[in-house]
């Protein structure tokens, strides 16, 4: 299926997706925060990898070198600030035009087609990036394994995001980004604000200019609302933008890497098939957002 199609397939799903998981990241009891031991981090790293086989064979990730090179980068600078002892980060583009991005733990990142596009420019990207690698190195993965007594990434994943893992769409109808962070972390408020501040400390020591990071919240809330289009657990993004404001203001990280240009030029072929699955699934909101970027 061309990725036009795929990405336009998850864009319709996006709203009744929140409406699945809410309910399941609503009520998580909150655990304790700690790096993740050696024997969750391979278990996190064996449930992903089976994740990423099943998600390739039904064409959910994006080949495209140009744009997995960029991600490629993104990460590995990120991975420069972080502690000893922690996994290797892995990064996939996911062939689903929702606004989002996931981690199940292990290393492996998840950003969606989607969010690629809407952000616009590498800082915002890398604060996602960022905030992501955090959830990871903090344990939060495991966390809420423990919490949703270890039920399966994939055995969830097929229950919450069928159409991701091949279900016919008119079954399941959710995309895979929001059914995947929900279903496999069920990450609480607590966890969310500890991944904000980690991961802007991650941005604001690789470089980036995180004042402009931040703003990745303020599109996520042109987009969906004081909500973000993110899962019930989590804070409102303009309270996640005031607190990471004045992070990068405590961090001196005002007048760091913004990259405008070679973030346009690294997502503008998959920015293109977004937008045109978008305008497909009449979702006018996220199109003009990533119609804008590409100007």
């Amino acid at each position: 299926m061309p990725l036009r199609r795929r990405l336009a397939a998850a864009a319709r799903s996006l709203m009744l997706a929140a409406a699945l998981t809410a309910p399941l990241a609503a009520c998580q009891p909150q655990p304790a925060s700690g790096p993740p031991s050696a024997a969750a981090t391979r278990a996190e790293q064996a449930d992903s990898a089976r994740l990423v086989q099943q998600l390739r064979r039904k064409g959910k990730i994006v080949e495209d070198r140009r744009a997995q090179a960029y991600l490629d980068g993104m990460l590995a600078r990120v991975d420069r600030q972080r502690g000893r002892g922690l996994p290797p980060l892995r990064g996939f583009i996911v062939a689903d035009a929702g606004v989002n991005a996931f981690t199940t733990g292990g290393g492996y990142v998840f950003v969606n087609a989607g969010m690629m596009a809407a952000m616009e420019n590498e800082a915002q990207l890398a604060m996602v990036i960022a905030h992501e690698v955090a959830h990871v190195d903090r344990g939060h993965v495991s966390a809420g394994k423990r919490n949703r007594q270890s039920v399966g990434v994939l055995a969830t994943l097929a229950a919450l995001g069928g159409a991701a893992l091949g279900a016919p769409e008119g079954l399941v109808r959710t995309g895979v980004g929001l059914g995947a962070q929900a279903a496999i972390s069920s990450f609480t408020r607590d966890q969310e604000r500890e991944a904000d501040a980690i991961g802007a400390r991650y941005h604001a020591a690789a470089g980036w200019n995180t004042l402009e990071g931040a703003k990745s919240f303020a599109v996520l809330q042109r987009l969906y609302g004081n909500g973000g289009g993110f899962l019930a657990s989590h804070p409102a993004s303009a309270e996640r933008r005031g607190r990471l404001t004045a992070m990068a203001r405590q961090l001196g990280a005002a007048d760091g890497v913004v990259n405008a240009a070679g973030h346009k030029r690294a997502t503008r072929r998959l920015s293109r098939e977004v937008l045109e699955a978008l305008e497909d699934s009449g979702r006018e909101r996220e199109a003009a957002q990533v119609r804008r970027n590409l100007l």
